[in-house]
């Protein structure tokens, strides 16, 4: 076993993956993942503009997947969902990749692949204008949250964010964000 944790470790740095963690997400976790995060890309002297962007993409990220897994905890699904979360974070020539995947149920699909797809359509300005309008609504609190966190992604964003969502099967699917900053 040493010996494959040796080579996932060189898969790893030969992926440029500066930071990775799988697992299920609890709000210290996230919180001291940070700090590791940010002490991380401090010691390859990224601009603060870049750590800071970073920082704020992954604590987002986790937090969305925090969000869903909590969200199910009462359901029959809550064992499929709970732990499948992975974020990880590559060093790319312009800045980092922020990727983030959980499991999650088909028929959440429809709603998340609308709002995603709203918000990719935009430019920087739609962003900025949207938010403002969805910021101004009430929280929703049966899922409490207003969907703000994927728009302030998108604002922060270098480009486009990324998604995907590959069938496991007739019941859950792996959803991937991908975020360049």
């Amino acid at each position: 076993m040493e010996k494959g944790i040796y080579v996932l470790q060189n898969k790893l740095k030969e992926s440029k993956i500066e930071f990775i963690f799988s697992g299920t997400f609890s709000q210290g976790l996230i919180e001291e993942l940070g700090v590791a995060l940010k002490q991380r890309l401090q010691l390859q002297q990224a601009t603060k503009s870049k750590i800071s962007t970073a920082f704020f993409t992954f604590v987002e990220q986790t937090q969305n997947i925090k969000q869903y897994e909590v969200s199910k905890e009462e359901t029959k699904d809550f064992s499929v969902i709970a732990g499948s979360a992975i974020i990880a974070i590559s060093k790319i020539e312009s800045g980092y990749r922020v990727y983030s995947g959980n499991t999650i149920l088909n028929e959440d699909i429809v709603d998340l692949k609308e709002k995603l797809d709203k918000i990719i359509s935009m430019n920087k300005d739609e962003l900025n204008s949207y938010f403002r309008e969805v910021s101004r609504k009430e929280i929703d609190m049966s899922n409490g949250r207003a969907g703000l966190g994927l728009i302030q992604i998108a604002r922060k964003a270098a480009g486009k964010i990324e998604y995907k969502f590959e069938k496991i099967d007739d019941s859950y699917s792996y959803y991937t964000l991908t975020v360049t900053v």
